[in-house]
Order: C-alpha cells, then sequence, then structure tokens
C-alpha cells in the first residue's frame, strides 16, 4: 500500500513576520506527498507580497493552490473553500505563524494508517514566543522528551467537552471524515471547540507521542483574543458550540460534563466582564440543571456586573 498524500492548508492573515517560516516547515516535510494549498485572508501588513515572493523563490507558483482574499472573510469559511480543494487524504490546518516540525507528517500518518476509524491524530506542542524562544510544552515532558501521563484516546467526547487536551494546532485530520461533517462551522469566530466535539461524538481520536508543531503565542494569536476585556466575539461562539453540544447528548454523565464546562467558561467570561455571554452560559447551565453554589455565585456576580477585567487581564499575563 502507498503512502497517502497529505494536504497542508496554510491560513495566513496579517502574519508577515512568521509566514515565511511557516511555509518552509510545510515545504520542508519529511514526508513525499505533500499538496500545500495557501489562503491569505485579506491581509494589509504585506503577506500576500512575501507569500508571492516564496512561490518565486521555489517556483511554486504553478504547482500549489493560492486563495487570496483582497478583504477578510470568516476564518472558517476561508478554511473551508479550500478544504473543498484539498485532494489529501489526510489534511492540516496550519496558521501562518505556528511551525510545523520535520517529522510531523511522517510520525502521525503513520498512527492514523493505524487506526483508520479515527477522526483525527494530535500529537504534542511548544508554545514559543514570537522570537521563536520556547516558553513549555503543552503537555509536560520528560527529560528524554516523552508527554508525561497519558493522553485520553478513543471515545473521548465526553472529555473534550470537560476541557481542553487536544492541541489543536497539531491535528492531522481525516480528510473524508471532516468533510462528512461539514468542515467548520461558518458562523462561527473560531474553530477548534465546535470541530472536536463534532468530530469526537462520530469518531475516535489518536494520540502521537512526539513534539509536533512550534504554536506562537503572540499579543496578536487568536488564542488570547478568546477572553477579550468586554468584547470577546470568541465567547459568542462558545455559547453556540455549547448549545449544540446540549442537542448532541446522549447521557447523564455528558450532560454534567457540559454543566462542568459552562461554568468554567462563564466562569472567565465574568472575570473579563463579558456579561451578556456570561449570562447566556448561565442560562444554559440552569437549563440542563446546575443548581449548585458555583452557578448561584455566578448568577449573583452577573446580576451585579461587577468589572475586574484589568485585574483579569493582568493575571493573564
Amino acid at each position: 500500500m502507498g503512502q497517502p498524500l497529505v494536504s497542508i492548508i496554510v491560513v495566513c492573515h496579517n502574519q508577515s513576520d512568521f509566514i515565511f517560516e511557516a511555509l518552509d516547515s510545510a515545504l520542508g516535510q519529511d514526508y513525499p506527498l505533500l499538496e500545500i494549498i495557501i489562503v491569505d485572508n485579506g491581509s494589509t501588513d504585506g503577506s500576500v507580497e512575501k507569500i508571492k515572493t516564496w512561490l518565486w523563490m521555489y517556483d511554486k507558483g504553478r504547482s500549489i493552490k493560492t486563495f487570496l482574499y483582497e478583504e477578510p472573510i470568516n476564518y472558517c469559511e476561508a478554511f473551508n473553500e479550500a478544504l473543498e480543494t484539498a485532494q489529501g487524504e489526510y489534511v492540516i490546518d496550519l496558521s501562518g505563524d505556528d511551525v510545523l516540525r520535520p517529522m510531523h507528517v511522517k510520525t502521525s500518518v503513520k498512527t492514523l494508517l493505524a487506526r483508520p476509524d479515527a477522526g483525527l491524530c494530535s500529537s504534542n506542542a511548544y508554545l514559543v514566543k514570537a522570537t521563536g524562544e520556547k516558553i513549555d510544552a503543552f503537555f509536560p515532558v520528560s527529560k528524554k522528551g516523552e508527554t508525561m501521563g497519558e493522553v485520553p484516546q478513543g471515545d473521548v467526547y465526553e472529555k473534550v467537552i470537560m476541557r481542553y487536551f487536544v492541541s489543536t494546532p497539531t491535528i492531522v485530520f481525516d480528510t473524508l471524515k471532516l468533510k462528512r461533517i461539514g468542515g467548520y462551522d461558518e458562523t462561527l469566530v473560531y474553530e477548534d471547540f465546535d470541530i472536536i466535539t463534532r468530530l469526537a461524538r462520530k469518531y475516535p481520536f489518536v494520540f502521537s507521542d512526539h513534539i509536533g508543531v512550534e504554536k506562537r503565542i503572540h499579543k496578536k494569536s487568536f488564542s488570547v483574543q478568546q477572553y477579550s476585556s468586554r468584547s470577546s466575539a470568541m465567547l459568542h461562539s462558545t455559547v453556540k458550540v455549547c448549545r449544540n453540544i446540549a442537542i448532541m447528548n446522549r447521557s447523564s454523565s455528558e450532560r454534567k460534563a457540559l454543566i462542568f464546562r459552562c461554568i468554567h467558561e462563564t466562569k472567565h467570561a465574568l472575570a473579563s466582564a463579558n456579561f451578556e455571554a456570561a449570562g447566556q452560559l448561565i442560562d444554559l447551565a440552569e437549563s440542563l440543571g446546575a443548581n449548585g453554589l458555583a452557578i448561584k455565585l455566578c448568577k449573583l456576580w452577573q446580576g451585579m456586573k461587577l468589572d475586574v477585567s484589568f485585574l483579569y487581564e493582568r493575571l493573564k499575563r
């Protein structure tokens, strides 16, 4: 059996400082069958010019598909447009400020081929500063570089509702399974919580114990904006995802997992003074049966609308 084609969709928006390194990391994989698709989502910082220069430098102008939007569109929509054209059996969503380590595709594909029923494979990642300096690993690692502790695999639906344990930048999707569930939800501002729960509802997950990606953390990175003070668009997407999970749930334990998640997100919404989203999360949790001290305290805080976001911002640094 031959090796499967892997599509790497590189999505860039105002990441001119990092896009060369991201593209080089995609092209530099120790894996022979790659399809690279580049999406620029309306950048205004010179990213498009750097992408065109990179294509010229490597003489890839005709062999690499590009989607260069003059104006920004919804991230999920931009990715889905590229996904529709992807020919690979597996697909990677690579942010224009992240870096794939050379063995990531090869090692992940080997894991996926051993579990053809899996919806995705994830691995560990280094979190790095804008300069590339390592901050930490997503999962703690031993001196040998091995992940410490057990990472959930198989049927992980209930677990992904409760907490983040999938390092989303490392995900290698089964393309057909991703397309079967409709790709990313284009009504959302961000994709990872939603796509992980929808895939986990239908398919098992697998984990490969290697450092696959260098995930860049800086003030403009998408993940930093999740709990922006007073105006987080991402939290409203979180509310919608939680409501969708309530529809997908099938058991009492899954319902309790969602209550736990709603309260977790409510605390962050309150601390960041996103009181409308907090109220929606409280309403959902109560509709699921939440009635303990935690939800009562959240309701009290939401009613008072006590703004401590200045302190929350300091604590996040």
